[in-house]
């Protein structure tokens, strides 16, 4: 297959670095006897150079585009958030989102920004790095990151809360190569029995115009939205979970979108339930998925507002495994390199804690189970306890000797950071208070204030987390310590560490911070609830 321009650059870049490394590598490893302050990641040090050489070379295709950061959480494992270390939390820009209303419950209320998930995604497209965003004013915009300007916006029919997916198709024309998944809630002129009610769109990148539009059908959910993000899994598929429970594969060609009642309807090739009979008298209609699906080889996984957790083969597209978690489950599963899944639980519908699953899909339920972390029931707005945004991974951001770890935000008020793989030796009840699980070693636990976004590990090892008190910069500081030291964590050469966090920076716009951030070049994007998306560095 011929390479590309930018291709070949790459390949020549990487040869040359190819026989600098080892040397660099020796040189790098810590001492035995000394301490170790903020390891600095292989990957931290190779991004930092490659991306010099290729910005500026004269070799670079400016027509090819390059998906950066294309759906929530960044990848098919959800565990990539940019790249870039943020230095402090200073407005360098913001861009005004505005606002719009959308009913709850029957009440209109006004809804400014953008909230839970709000991540925006990022790509470069022509030469050109370009934010797409999804708001409370109702519309799906893209913005030039250069100039700073709106390049077009979309009109939907209620709010945006979901975090859009970029795909590209390469069987369609130019101008619809690079498409934009994105939910919203269902309509402020739709209702439950509304015969269709399009909340899932496809909208051209470079021309902000429609392609198609699904209709998310009424099943035993009280639900028609869609907050998830839906995953390309490549074979020209698409797989998307709606509010109604429902997991959807659609071909992703263009082409092969069908005129239905006045709009392009997408080729849906196969449905699946994402909820069983057995929980529609418990949890009623509150059976919605607003989960975003993960991707582990060739099975995704999905955590399902019913309390279940599913696996899904994608070659059968069938459920294959699945695991009842309890709890209303609003956050997105991310999946560790060593294949572990790790799920958030609301606390509702248990009669214990909600927190943190570590889950092994190779064994059955409720054997899956590696360890559970609890947070406090300490009620706050709607929410009872527990944990509605995801939990982050430093697994694209860790040194190869470092040890793995978490880190997610609770209801309780508190980040907590810990360790992916260590556990504390103590046991703890689980959600339903019928199991005893282990529980993992907690490095720290921060007061941020009530929180449901989902923090984001940085290069530069730095942390990120932002809540209903402003956004806070953390940064992780090692040192070498002995086996023999209860608080330390094993690295993966043998070395031990001890792990502190320390609070760099503090930024508070007076309004709520629900949405997750993404960091690029060390500035950080992220949006509030006051009005406002925020570039802070």
């Amino acid at each position: 297959m011929p390479l590309t321009r930018r291709q070949l650059t790459r390949y020549t870049v990487f040869l040359g670095l190819a026989a600098w490394l080892p040397p660099q590598l020796r040189s790098s490893q810590p001492s035995k006897t000394g301490p170790l302050v903020t390891p600095s990641s292989l990957s931290d040090s190779l991004t930092r150079q490659v991306n010099q050489i290729l910005n500026h070379s004269p070799q670079l295709e400016l027509d090819e585009t390059q998906l950066l950061i294309p759906t929530y959480l960044g990848n098919d494992q959800r565990r990539y958030y940019g790249r870039g270390t943020p230095a402090a939390l200073t407005v360098q820009h913001r861009f005004y989102l505005g606002s719009s209303i959308s009913r709850v419950g029957g009440t209109t209320y006004s809804w400014s920004g953008a909230g839970w998930t709000g991540q925006p995604t990022l790509l470069r497209d022509r030469g050109r790095l370009y934010l797409i965003i999804g708001a409370y004013n109702q519309q799906l915009r893209k913005i030039d990151l250069e100039s700073r300007q709106e390049v077009w916006t979309y009109q939907f029919d209620d709010i945006l809360k979901g975090t859009a997916t970029l795909y590209l198709d390469e069987t369609a024309s130019d101008d619809n190569r690079i498409v934009i998944l994105q939910g919203s809630r269902l309509g402020l002129n739709k209702s439950l029995n509304s015969a269709v009610v399009p909340s899932f769109r496809a909208i051209s990148l470079r021309t902000g115009k429609e392609l198609w539009r699904l209709n998310i059908r009424k099943t035993d959910s009280y639900s028609r939205d869609n907050d998830s993000s839906a995953l390309y899994l490549g074979q020209q598929t698409l797989f998307n979970a709606g509010e109604n429970s429902i997991g959807y594969f659609i071909n992703s060609r263009i082409a092969s979108r069908r005129p239905e009642k006045g709009f392009f309807a997408p080729d849906i090739e196969q449905e699946l339930q994402l909820y069983d009979p057995a929980d529609i008298p418990l949890y009623r209609g509150n059976l919605v998925a607003e989960s975003s699906p993960a991707r582990l080889g060739d099975r995704l996984y999905l955590a399902s507002g019913g309390g279940r957790i599913y696996g899904i083969d994608i070659n059968q597209r069938t459920i294959v495994w699945q695991f009842r978690s309890g709890g209303d489950l609003n956050g997105t599963i991310s999946i560790a390199q060593d294949g572990k899944l790790f799920s958030t639980l609301d606390r509702e519908h248990i009669p214990g804690k909600g927190g943190v699953y570590k889950l092994d899909p190779s064994q059955p339920d409720p054997d899956c189970v590696d360890w559970f972390l609890p947070v406090e029931n300490i009620p706050f707005a709607e929410w009872q306890g527990g944990i509605t945004g995801s939990v982050a991974l430093n697994d694209e951001y860790r040194a190869p000797d470092t040890p793995p770890l978490f880190a997610t935000n609770a209801i309780d008020g508190h980040l907590y950071l810990g360790s992916q793989t260590q556990v504390t030796g103590e046991t703890v009840p689980g959600p339903f208070q019928q199991r005893e699980y282990k529980t993992p070693i907690i490095i720290a636990k921060e007061a941020i204030g009530p929180s449901i976004s989902t923090p984001i590990f940085t290069d530069g090892n730095r942390l990120i987390a932002a809540g209903y008190n402003g956004v806070y910069l953390f940064q992780l500081n090692y040192s070498l310590a002995s086996a023999n030291d209860p608080l330390a964590l094993p690295g993966g050469q043998g070395q031990f560490y001890r792990i502190s966090l320390e609070k760099l920076a503090h930024f508070n716009s007076g309004g709520a911070f629900e949405s997750t951030p993404i960091v690029w070049d060390g500035s950080v994007y992220i949006c509030s609830r006051d009005g406002w998306m925020y570039q802070l560095g």
